[in-house]
Order: structure tokens, then sequence, then C-alpha cells
């Protein structure tokens, strides 16, 4: 009941819910309540109960290009509540391929910067956060090698692996060329482009200005792995690595109940900051109930800083907490129904009312729903 004692401090708010999921709506003037925030604020908050619930990510269209609502998602998984999650690419042949870390149940994407992530189980709904690097590399005659990326645009000089996560085909250019692999042995050696990815295995795509092009032999046995590195030394990466789902945002907003002042180790650009945009937070409360969250910015409501974000987050108890994706973005639904005030943003067109579609999202489920 924290969060309703929170909110009878502020204007005005609307309270509903369902077992295990209570949804709060509130509107917020300039507040001395809140030393944090100045301006005129709609934030939108959903309190779950993971004892009762199952939260997991799920990717637009199952595939690892293409975009969806959070609304359609939400409706094709018969979810009670859902918010977009993790960041992603507009536009072109790679159109929502996500950008920043993403897995469920096996990789999608990794980022190239170190970034702040959630994890959990399918199991155990205990998540973990920490700011993470994760990175691929492959093995072969006993040499170890670094691998530029996963499931992304391979550049000129670059060496990327595909999994079947990606898409149909490895969407390359004939500049190179491709390693099928299966069960750590490569079968053969293709001297195109856009392959086809095998359902289990993968590809290993090589430019041709790489200094391993030509380096590989079919039959040969060829192992790929993926390294998982915390940096804030409050987890391992065996944590890490026994997990089901991973999201990554950024930044890291909280940790241990303590707020996070400097941003910097995680690369980000320091108008996406210091900028009012509309955010979406994901947070862990002392009684492990999840939080997600959104704030709006219209014509009517400011957005937040990440500052101002990341004091919210600690004023609604959070001992843990990360930004997502947010602008045109954020988006919640709760039963059934968009509930906050997506703004999309220029780049759909001139309405800027439209509800942009997502690369993935953050559903909730009832666990009797399931069991039905």
């Amino acid at each position: 009941m924290k969060l309703i004692q929170f909110f009878l401090c502020l204007l005005s708010f609307a309270l509903f819910g369902t077992e295990g999921i209570e949804y709060t709506r509130v509107t917020l003037p300039n507040s001395s309540y809140l030393n944090c925030i100045t301006g005129t604020q709609s934030i939108h908050v959903i309190d779950i109960d993971p004892s009762l619930c199952t939260i997991k990510p799920v990717k637009a269209l199952d595939n690892g290009i293409g975009r969806e609502s959070v609304l359609s998602l939400s409706t094709r998984h018969g979810a009670i509540a859902a918010i977009n999650s993790g960041f992603f690419s507009i536009g072109g042949t790679f159109d929502g391929k996500a950008c920043g870390t993403l897995k469920i149940n096996d990789w999608y994407a990794l980022p190239a910067k170190p970034r702040g992530c959630i994890g959990w189980s399918s199991t155990n709904q205990n998540p973990i956060m920490d700011r993470l690097l994760v990175r691929v590399f492959g093995t072969y005659n006993q040499d170890r090698f670094p691998i530029d990326g996963l499931n992304r645009p391979r550049k000129d000089g670059e060496i990327v692996f595909f999994t079947s996560n990606f898409h149909r085909t490895t969407l390359t250019n004939p500049d190179g060329e491709e390693l099928i692999l299966s069960k750590d042995l490569i079968k053969s050696v293709e001297s195109k482009g856009s392959t086809k990815i095998p359902e289990e295995g993968g590809v290993l795509s090589i430019q041709a200005n790489h200094t391993l092009f030509h380096a590989f032999t079919a039959g040969s046995p060829l192992t790929i792995t993926t390294e998982i590195t915390p940096l804030t030394g409050a987890t391992t990466p065996e944590e890490w690595e026994s997990l089901d789902y991973i999201v990554g945002g950024t930044p890291l907003l909280l940790y241990n109940s303590a707020k996070i002042v400097n941003f910097s180790p995680e690369l980000t650009l320091p108008t996406f900051l210091s900028n009012k945009h509309a955010r979406t937070a994901i947070g862990i409360l002392p009684n492990n109930h999840w939080i997600l969250v959104v704030v709006d910015k219209t014509t009517s409501f400011d957005g937040m800083t990440m500052d101002e974000l990341r004091n919210l987050m600690a004023q609604l108890g959070c001992v843990h907490a990360l930004n997502l994706d947010g602008g045109g973005s954020s988006t919640m639904v709760y039963e059934g129904q968009i509930v906050n005030s997506p703004h999309g943003d220029e780049d759909e067109g001139a309405n800027q009312s439209t509800i942009r579609r997502v690369s993935d999202a953050i559903l909730v489920l009832s666990k009797q729903q399931l069991s039905l």
C-alpha cells in the first residue's frame, strides 16, 4: 500500500486492480512534496505481485526483425498488462531490430556499449539488475577470436554471428563468406550473402576485409560462446548465464536503494539524460513486487529528465530500477487498453498521436490463466 499512501499526497489519482496487479494513474502539478520533479506530470504505475503473475518479455511478430504495438503484443499473448521495453532501430531493412541486450531463452541482440540490464528466470521471478557488457567469441583450432556482433548488420571488415532468432536469412551483401554451423561444426562455407540461417546452429558471416576471411574449412569444429561481464561488482557472470530473460535499457537508476548519480559509464548522449522526455522504467520493491512506470510527455504533460525519473523511482520505494526505451515508444497497456498517452514521433508521419510500433515488450500474465 506504499504506492497508494504516496499518491494520496499528490493532486489526483485513479486506482484499479485485479488479482496480483494494481494500476495507478497520477496527475501531478508542480509539487513541493517531490523536490525532484517540476512542471505538470502524468504518471502511470503498475504494481505486480510475482507470486500471482507471470512476467515475460516477448518479441514483435515473433521475429528478430519487425515491429508491433504493445497493445497488439498484449492482446496476442492474453496479457493483463504490458509496457514497451528495449531500444530498437526504426526504418530500413533492419526495422525493429533490438539494439540493446535482449535474451528470451536465447539471445536476440547484444549492445556495443555497457548498459543497464534486468534479468530473471521463468521459474523464479526474483530479478537481478546490473550494468553489463556482453560479447561473443569463436574458438577454432584452439584459437579464440572476438566476434564483432550478434544478429545485426555486418559492416566493412567485420565478422558477425547470426542465429535463427534474427530472420530467415542473414540479409548480408555478397562481399564476404558465410559459415553454416550446426552442433559446433562448420557444415559448409558459402561465398555469397543473405544465407539461410538453420534452425539449430547459425551463420558466421565474414566480410572480405576481415583478417579471418578464407581462414575456415568446412567439416572443422567451431564453437561460439557468449561472455557476460557485470560491471558494478554486485552480481556475477554465473548469475546472469543461468537466466532465461535479460532485457537491456539505459541507464541503471538505482541499486540497493542507492541513487546512481553518474550515468556516464553507460555512454548515453547528454541530451538523452537532461531533456524532458516520455519515459518508461521498471523497478523492484523491498517486498519483491515489480513496478512498471510510464511518464507521459504531451502538450499537457512535461515528461521527465533522467534525474527526475531516478528520483521518482526512489520515491516509489524501489530497491533497484532501470530506465527502458522512452519517447514515442513509451506505452502502457492495462486490461486490453492503452492507459497512457503515447505521442509517436515525427518519423512516423505528421500525426503526433500515432501509436509507435516497438521491437519488444514486457508482459504480465495471470498464473491462474496460464494453468487453464
